[in-house]
Order: structure tokens, then C-alpha cells, then sequence
């Protein structure tokens, strides 16, 4: 017999093993070790009180792992990961997990929920929808493995420990997703890098990379100084302050022409997509 609760008294190694085994047919390998799921767990605000297990017995065989945040002015949950092992499939557990999860958010003020969904995932997406959810944005996964570390760059970019967030964020051209967001970077900081272009001693453009994984968050140019060489400077320089031979930039919003552009040129292609969506609660 199924019972759904909370995840507040289950240990993290429990939770991971559960990972694993849910994951373990995913489209995109998720093979990462216990330390690299914690820091996913951390960088993206993991909250066990709002999040939900299914148990057969004293077995978690589905569950749905949320943060809790401030998003856009509103009280918010994100979905970092929802699975059912395969056992267990095609019995409703996601449904009835959906179910409670919206019920303790109810009790915990929060007000939306969000989540990324594959785009060839079209029964999770399908899911999503029946429960309420719409899509708000398509993303673009995009990769590249590292070519020969680049020493000649048209501009010298520097390295930034204290990052200034609100001229940062005046570069964008779209708001980056729940995994990169601002908080999700300071979340776990000391994994990544952060440079920038500064131009007669003003910031034109930064990158931040993850120094293991290659992952980059952001990447965004003074829309004054584009297609002036900023951001190819500035992603060689994070290509060379990372040990990784694969460089991911994910969750591009498919809408910025610009962004897209960028990274065809710089050599990127494209792996997966995803849907951003978003359930009203209040």
C-alpha cells in the first residue's frame, strides 16, 4: 500500500539512492555522484518540508524534491526533480504526489510553482498540463567540448569576486531559469568562477562558469559593447578556468535571437530542450 509524506525525516543518502534508480533511463544521463547531488540539491534551494516521497512501506520508490524561494515578487516552489522508479510506473504516483504537494504548499503560503519539463517528454509534460500548469518558456540546452585553451583573446577579461548583480542583470536579454538564477549561484558560489571585460573602467560584459563541471549560468554583454569581441574573450577566459572537456550552457530562452547567435558562432550545439512552466496557486 502507497502512502505519500513529506520528506523531512528521510535521509539524503536515501533520497539519492532513489535518485539514481528513478533516473537511471532518463534521456539525459544523471549519473552524478552523492557530493554532485548535494550541491544540486543546495544550488537550487532544496526544501524537504515542501517536497514529497512516495513510500511502499518504508521504501521511497517516487518523489518530487522542491526549493522554496522568492521568484519575480511571489512566494515560490520549484520542482529540482521529480521520478518514480521504474517498477513503479503508470500507477498515478506522480499524480497523487502533485496532489499532495500542492496541498502542504497551501500550508506553507507559497503562492506558484514551477518547473522545466523536456520537450520529447511529452507523457511528463502532459502530465503537468492536466494539473494546471502552462508553459511559459522553451529553453535550448546547448553543448561544446573544449578545443585547445585559447591564449589570445582581443580583450583581457578579469577575474570578479564581488559581482555586482544589478549591472549584471541589466545586460540580459531574458531572465535566467530557477538553476541560474542569482540565488542559485551565490547558493553554492565557491564552485564557480566569474569574468568579466571591463572597458574604460566600466564592466561590459561577464561569464561564470562552474570550475569542475563546465556548466556555464550566465554569459551576457552591455548591449552599448556587442559584437565587439567581449564575449568571445570572455568565453575562452571561463573555457580555460575549468577542468571540464565539455562546456554546457542550459536553459537558453529560445526568444533571444542574440544569445542563440552567440552561441552558434562560438561552436555550441544543440542537445535537449525544455518547457518552463508555471502553476498559479493563489
Amino acid at each position: 500500500m502507497l502512502h505519500y509524506e513529506s520528506l523531512n525525516h528521510i535521509e539524503r543518502e536515501e533520497i539519492y539512492q532513489s535518485f539514481l534508480k528513478a533516473f537511471s533511463d532518463y534521456q539525459v544521463p544523471m549519473n552524478m555522484t552523492f557530493l554532485q547531488f548535494e550541491k544540486m540539491l543546495k544550488r537550487r534551494g532544496f526544501d524537504p518540508s515542501v517536497s514529497v516521497g512516495a513510500f511502499e512501506e518504508n521504501s521511497l520508490v517516487g518523489f518530487i524534491l522542491n526549493g522554496c524561494r522568492m521568484w519575480n515578487g511571489k512566494a515560490t516552489a520549484y520542482d529540482v526533480g521529480t521520478g518514480v522508479i521504474p517498477q513503479f510506473r503508470k500507477q498515478g504516483i506522480t499524480n497523487h504526489m502533485l496532489q499532495t504537494a500542492r496541498q502542504n504548499f497551501g500550508k506553507s503560503g507559497v503562492e506558484q510553482y514551477i518547473l522545466e519539463v523536456l520537450t520529447a517528454n511529452t507523457s511528463a509534460a502532459n502530465i503537468y498540463t492536466k494539473n494546471g500548469f502552462t508553459v511559459e518558456r522553451e529553453f535550448l540546452c546547448c553543448q561544446m567540448d573544449q578545443g585547445k585553451k585559447s591564449t589570445d583573446l582581443l580583450h583581457n577579461p578579469e577575474q570578479v569576486m564581488d559581482p555586482d548583480w544589478e549591472l549584471f542583470s541589466k545586460f540580459w536579454d531574458y531572465q535566467p531559469s530557477w538553476q541560474n538564477s542569482i540565488q542559485s549561484i551565490e547558493a553554492v558560489g565557491e564552485n564557480f568562477n566569474i569574468s568579466a571585460v571591463r572597458i574604460n573602467n566600466c564592466i561590459a560584459g561577464y561569464g561564470i562558469i562552474d570550475k569542475t563541471t563546465g556548466e556555464i549560468p550566465q554569459i551576457a554583454v552591455d548591449k552599448n559593447w556587442r559584437n565587439k569581441g567581449i564575449g568571445s574573450s570572455i568565453l575562452a577566459d571561463l573555457i580555460n578556468r575549468t577542468s571540464s572537456n565539455q562546456i554546457k550552457i542550459l536553459n537558453i530562452d529560445t526568444r533571444s535571437d542574440a544569445m542563440l547567435q552567440f552561441i552558434t558562432a562560438a561552436g555550441f550545439h544543440n542537445t535537449v530542450n525544455q518547457y518552463e512552466m508555471k502553476l498559479e496557486l493563489q
